[in-house]
């Protein structure tokens, strides 16, 4: 077949009205079948999860209990004493003007210890993580400014090592609590009309907890791990790999099975064949981006080449259809959000089309959604700028958020999380044959943690789905986006 009778054939499914997650994955309106065969290999990593809906600073706690204890019959003498060991505990501060964790320039007494913003946020998002975390390597891996986001598991241990403490984390039914003790210490103060020279402890507690509670507030779910354009960011621009810079010994490189070889070639090209391929379809016209509808069925291509892509996978055909679906439900957000980083442009700020450039500033003009658009090209940039074009690395992460463990509807984790596994450690063994052992052991967790960033990145954009018009989306988004 011509590749031009396949390109309009692929339209012309593409233009088929009502058609379902379940057609799709069983329709044979497509491309030649090519079977790929599953990797054996030892499973010994898993992707660090992210708790959801945690947010807490210690000196909410320790503001808390202070003024408790002053709102409490205590004695003068107990009194005294909170206000020396506040004395002390504020020189010690002055003092101590650094992260114990990373060595950043630290904001104040996080979860008992002296952090910064990042380390505060990162203990917060991980300390109560169900699941274990793994080291890639030695287990005790440097943790500075740098190097801080490439080992989750040994800045975690870290962070438990210098005294913070994960049972002053709030869960979402404390933090509630807290907020509405706020709120009601609020209105009483403001129904006796006192002055501010009349404000009480209990006043002050009130005003100490609301602080608390507004500097917790995350202003962006991405900037722990995801550097600004700006030179004012305090993040470090990821690494980078120098090509001239590479060893020149290969018994500093892995070499990988004949097996791995071949799988990772046919992986990819069926990778170009389908994510990384554009139609014309695309425009760069603002017209095409004027609304959040329309937005969402310009992604239904996206959708569709992910469809075909997991149609291949051999790994994806071992699953239930009900698995299979839930698979697809979970990962589509995360798929087309990596899959924009492949068509990003650092360099021009833009996402390359087949008609031409499409600058993000239009998005961000015709959608009105500022800090999420700069999120996402924030995102796309920091990524890119470490992955470059190369289309191995990009299939193997697409493989790895697609087989994820944790989405909803799930009846065989194990079996998933086993495959997951798999295309880790391919990706691992990729980076130490192609980039040495030294240069994989700082890239390889930098990937994994911005996979990580990715799931937060996801859960923004649903969000935003909630304000679409069901009526004007197509019927394959309103299934796979669950927004029937």
């Amino acid at each position: 077949m011509s590749c031009w009778n396949k390109y309009h054939k692929e339209l012309a499914v593409q233009a088929s009205p009502e058609i379902s997650i379940k057609e799709c994955l069983m329709s044979t309106e497509d491309y030649e079948e090519v079977q790929f065969s599953s990797l054996s290999g030892t499973s010994f990593i898993m992707l660090q999860s992210k708790k959801e809906n945690i947010d807490d600073n210690s000196n909410s706690s320790s503001s808390n209990t202070n003024n408790n204890n002053n709102n409490s019959n205590s004695s003068n003498s107990n009194n005294n004493n909170n206000n020396n060991s506040n004395s002390i505990k504020k020189k010690k501060l002055k003092d101590e003007k650094r992260c114990r964790v990373c060595g950043d320039v630290a904001l104040g007494y996080n979860f008992d210890a002296v952090t910064c913003e990042s380390c505060k946020a990162f203990f917060r998002r991980n300390a109560r993580g169900s699941k274990p975390t793994r080291c890639l390597f030695q287990g005790n891996c440097a943790i500075d400014v740098r190097t801080r986001r490439f080992c989750p598991h040994c800045r975690l241990q870290k962070c438990f090592s210098v005294g913070m403490k994960k049972d002053m984390i709030l869960d979402e039914t404390e933090r509630k609590a807290r907020m509405a003790k706020v709120l009601e210490n609020r209105q009483k103060r403001q129904s006796t009309g006192k002055s501010r020279e009349e404000v009480t402890s209990s006043d002050q507690e009130a005003c100490s907890d609301w602080s608390d509670l507004m500097s917790n507030t995350p202003m962006s779910n991405f900037s722990d791990n995801s550097p600004t354009p700006t030179t004012a960011s305090n993040e470090p621009v990821p690494i980078k790999v120098d090509l001239a810079s590479l060893p020149k010994e290969r018994e500093l490189y892995r070499k990988l099975t004949e097996n791995e070889t071949v799988f990772i070639k046919e992986l990819t090209m069926l990778y170009e064949s389908t994510l990384a391929s554009q139609v014309d379809s695309y425009h760069s016209e603002k017209s095409n981006y004027s609304s959040i509808n329309q937005l969402v069925n310009n992604s239904e291509i996206a959708v569709r080449r992910l469809i075909k892509f997991v149609k291949r996978l051999d790994d994806f055909m071992r699953l239930s259809q009900e698995d299979q679906i839930a698979t697809l439900k979970a990962c589509v957000l995360s798929t087309i959000l990596l899959r924009s980083v492949a068509f990003y442009s650092y360099e021009k700020d833009a996402w390359i089309t087949t008609k031409g450039e499409v600058p993000t500033k239009i998005l961000k003009e015709v959608t009105g959604y500022f800090n999420l658009h700069d999120s996402h090209t924030r995102y796309c940039r920091s990524l890119k700028y470490v992955v470059q074009d190369n289309h191995e690395v990009m299939t193997l992460l697409q493989l790895i958020i697609i087989f994820n463990p944790e989405g909803p509807n799930l009846s065989s984790r194990t079996l998933i999380s086993d495959i997951q596994d798999h295309y880790i450690t391919l990706l691992k063994h990729y980076l130490e044959s192609e980039f040495s052992f030294s240069y994989a052991k700082e890239i390889l967790p930098f990937l994994l943690q911005k996979l990580a960033d990715l799931k937060d990145l996801s859960e923004e954009h649903s969000k935003i789905l909630l304000q679409v018009n069901p009526t004007q989306i197509e019927p394959l988004m309103l299934e796979v986006l669950n927004l029937k």
